[in-house]
């Protein structure tokens, strides 16, 4: 069961520490900031976009969490992206 404070109940972390940044995109210049649900994922990308940035929201696979993190990713892969942006090229 997924407990919106946590990865697990009681275990005291925030799910999106329990999930990896992609390391492709941190070394192409990208900014890892936050996980979202596609709502607040759409909003992300015209905030981020009107203030210059380039945005990716990237669906999130098993693969990207902590081994630790039992059977969260099934249902935190439905539900969330993870938000990504970088500064534009001058």
């Amino acid at each position: 069961m997924v407990d919106i404070n946590g990865c697990l109940p009681g275990e005291g972390r925030q799910l999106e520490h329990a999930i990896a940044a992609d390391p492709e995109l941190i070394a192409a210049g990208w900014e890892r900031r936050y996980l979202a649900d596609p709502d607040r994922a759409r909003e992300a990308v015209e905030l981020y976009t009107s203030l210059g940035y380039e945005v990716k929201a990237q669906k999130l696979t098993p693969a990207d969490f902590d081994a630790s993190c039992g059977d969260c990713p099934a249902h935190v892969c439905q539900a969330y992206v993870l938000i990504y942006t970088r500064k534009r090229p001058a």
